[in-house]
C-alpha cells in the first residue's frame, strides 16, 4: 500500500475540474487522479529531477486511480466583480467571477488521504516519492496551501469519508467523474503528458491531455453535508431556508447534450428521479412538497414546492445543467433525495443516459431587469371583444404576466412583451424561436397554449430565480438578468 497525507493548511481547497469553467461553481473534490500525478511531477522537477528511472517506474504504478479518505467538508463560494480596464456608459466595466471552494472541518482535522492499496514501491522509489511530496506547497490553485507527506499507515474511516471508484463499490450515493491516466499512458509518455502546459495543449488544439480518460467515483449520500445537520431527524419542517441547488448535466453515452428546447423533458425526469430516491431513502411515499401535491392528491396551490430549471450556461442551445429551487426551503430528506440522483434516464426522445453531477448550493442572483431565458406559457389565449371602435383585447399577455407575478409573490414590474419574431438569444450567435420549445408534459398531454418572451423592469433590485407561467416548475418561463449592468451582488 502507498498512501499520501495531504494537510490543507488554510482549511480550504480551491480547484476547478478539468472540464468546468470558473463560473460553473464546481470544485474538483475529491481531487482528480490526474491532478495528484501532476502535483507529484511538479514536486519532482522542484526537487531537481532525482533518479529519473526510479521516478518513472513509481509514476507508472501510481497511474492507477487511487481511493480517498476525505475529512468532513462543505461547499462555498465568493463573488468578485473584476475590473476589465474599460468603461461603459461612464462606469467602470466589470465581469463576474465566482471563487468556488471546499471548506474543511479544521477542528477535526483538515487532512485527506490518497491511497493506492494495491501498489508497492521499492525503498528507492519511496524515497523519491517522499522527496517529491516534500516540495509540494499547494494542490489545485495557489490558494490551496498544503503539505504532503508519504505515510505508512492511514487512520480508520471514523470521522472520514471513504470514496472509491464506482466500479469497485456499490451504493446509493451520486457519482462524479474525474480525469485520470489512461491504461496506455505509461513511462516517458506519461511524464511528457503530465509536463505539458495548458498553453501547449491549447496551441495543439486539444481539450484534454493525450492518453487521459475519465474515471467515475461513488460519493457518500451525505457528501458535503454538515454531519450535525445530516444526522438531525426533521422530516416535515424545512431545516434549510430558500435553497438553490445546482447540477451539471453531462453528454449521454451515445448522444450530445440535449437541446434546451427539451427543458421540460429533463425537468420532469429529475423530478421523477428525486421522488423515487426519496421513497428509497425514507422507505415510504414522497413528501407532498417534493411531489407538488396537496393532501387530496390534486395539484399543490401556491409556489412553495421546488422548481426544476434546466439552463444553457454556454449559450450553445444545449442543457448544461439543472437548478433546483426550493423557494420555501426543504427538509434534509428532500435535500438528500434530490442530491442523490446520479443520472437521468431519458428513453422517449434521446434513448440515452445522461450523468448528473451535484455541484452544490449556489448564490441567488439579484437584478433590476430580467428577460426570458425560456418561453413563458400563458394561461389563456388572448381574445378580442367588442365591435368596431369598441374592440378591445381581453386576457392580453401583459395582463396575464402581471397576474402570474402576483400569484407567485413577485414584486410588481413593467412588463415588456417581445414582438413577434424576436427569439431567445444564444451566447454563440443566433436565437431560438419561443414557439420551438416543447411545452407539454410527457404524461399530461394537452393542447399547447401560446408562449411569449418578455422583459421585466423593476423599480429596484429583486432576487431570483424568477420563473412564471404554466410549467414554470418544469423549466419554462425562466428569466435571467438582462446584463451585468443590471445585476449586483446580494
Amino acid at each position: 500500500m502507498i498512501a499520501v497525507r495531504v494537510e490543507f493548511l488554510a482549511g480550504r481547497f480551491h480547484a476547478n475540474p478539468w472540464d468546468r469553467g470558473t463560473n460553473d461553481g464546481d470544485v474538483d473534490w475529491p481531487p482528480a487522479p490526474w491532478r495528484m500525478l501532476r502535483a507529484i511531477t511538479a514536486g519532482w522537477y522542484r526537487a531537481g529531477k532525482p533518479s529519473r528511472p526510479e521516478f518513472l517506474d513509481a509514476l507508472d504504478r501510481l497511474a492507477e486511480a487511487p481511493q480517498f479518505l476525505l475529512p468532513q467538508a462543505t461547499g462555498g463560494h465568493s463573488r468578485h466583480y473584476m475590473p476589465l480596464g474599460t468603461s461603459k456608459n461612464g462606469k467602470p466595466d466589470t465581469t463576474l467571477v465566482l471563487d468556488s471552494f471546499i471548506a474543511l472541518d479544521r477542528e477535526r482535522g483538515a487532512a485527506a488521504y490518497v491511497i493506492w492499496p494495491r501498489v508497492d514501491l521499492t525503498p528507492t522509489q519511496r524515497d523519491v516519492l517522499a522527496s517529491c511530496c516534500s516540495f509540494i506547497g499547494y494542490l489545485g490553485r495557489s490558494e490551496s496551501w498544503c503539505s504532503m507527506e508519504l505515510v505508512d499507515e492511514v487512520p480508520s474511516a471514523i470521522g472520514l469519508q471513504s470514496i472509491d471508484l464506482a466500479s469497485r463499490i456499490t451504493g446509493d450515493g451520486p457519482t462524479v467523474r474525474r480525469l485520470g491516466a489512461g491504461a496506455s499512458l505509461r513511462g516517458e509518455g506519461l511524464l511528457s503528458a503530465l509536463s505539458e502546459t495548458t498553453g501547449e495543449m491549447r496551441k495543439a488544439r486539444r481539450l484534454m491531455p493525450i492518453g487521459t480518460t475519465w474515471v467515475e467515483y461513488r460519493l457518500p449520500v451525505d457528501f458535503l453535508l454538515v454531519r450535525e445537520q445530516f444526522e438531525r431527524r426533521e422530516t416535515e419542517r424545512p431545516v434549510f431556508g430558500p435553497t438553490l441547488l445546482r447540477f451539471a448535466l453531462e453528454r449521454g453515452k451515445h448522444t450530445p447534450k440535449p437541446s434546451i428546447k427539451d427543458a421540460i423533458v429533463f425537468a420532469e425526469r429529475l423530478r421523477a428521479a428525486s421522488i423515487e430516491f426519496y421513497s428509497k431513502l425514507q422507505g415510504g411515499p414522497t413528501s407532498l412538497r417534493l411531489a407538488g401535491k396537496a393532501e387530496d392528491g390534486s395539484a399543490r396551490q401556491g409556489h412553495d414546492h421546488p422548481y426544476f430549471l434546466p439552463f444553457d450556461n454556454e449559450g450553445r442551445g444545449e442543457i448544461d445543467g439543472i437548478d433546483v429551487w426550493f423557494p420555501a426551503g426543504c427538509t434534509h430528506a428532500e435535500y438528500r433525495a434530490v442530491t442523490s440522483v446520479p443520472k437521468l434516464y431519458e428513453r422517449v426522445f434521446y434513448d440515452d443516459d445522461f450523468p448528473l453531477t451535484f455541484v452544490g448550493s449556489v448564490e441567488r442572483r439579484r437584478a433590476q431587469a430580467w428577460q426570458s431565458a425560456t418561453p413563458l406559457v400563458l394561461d389563456r389565449f388572448p381574445k378580442m371583444r367588442g365591435s368596431n371602435d369598441e374592440r378591445r383585447m381581453v386576457d392580453s399577455p401583459e395582463e396575464q404576466v402581471v397576474a402570474m407575478m402576483m400569484r407567485a409573490g413577485v414584486r410588481p414590474a413593467t412588463v415588456e412583451v417581445w414582438p413577434p419574431g424576436r427569439g431567445i438569444e444564444r451566447g454563440h450567435g443566433g436565437h431560438l424561436r419561443v414557439d420551438a420549445f416543447r411545452r407539454t408534459r410527457m404524461r399530461k398531454a394537452a393542447p399547447p397554449l401560446p408562449v411569449i418572451g418578455a422583459t421585466l423592469h423593476f423599480d429596484e433590485f429583486v432576487d431570483g430565480p424568477i420563473a412564471l407561467g404554466r410549467l414554470a416548475h418544469f423549466g419554462l418561463g425562466q428569466f435571467v438578468p438582462v446584463s451585468e449592468e443590471t445585476e449586483r451582488p446580494i
